[in-house]
């Protein structure tokens, strides 16, 4: 990976974490390890990773881009 791919990315990830903290959002590695909460805080930053990047994730439909085609 190039270093702007890299660079990037951890700008994302720093800023998906920043506006989940913003929001009183619980971050995963501040639970224990193999609690239920931390599963639910790890499923919770996926979505919102998703949602960032414009994913719509359905359970019936799968994954879904943000368009409307």
């Amino acid at each position: 990976m190039e270093d702007n791919d890299y660079l990037a990315a951890f700008a994302f990830c720093v800023t998906v974490d920043a506006i989940r903290k913003a929001q009183g959002k619980m971050m995963p590695e501040d639970l224990p390890v193999g609690s239920m909460e931390r599963m639910l805080a790890e499923v919770d930053v996926i979505q919102d990773t998703l949602r960032m990047l414009g994913v719509v994730a359905d359970a019936r439909k799968g994954l879904q881009d943000g368009s409307k085609a």
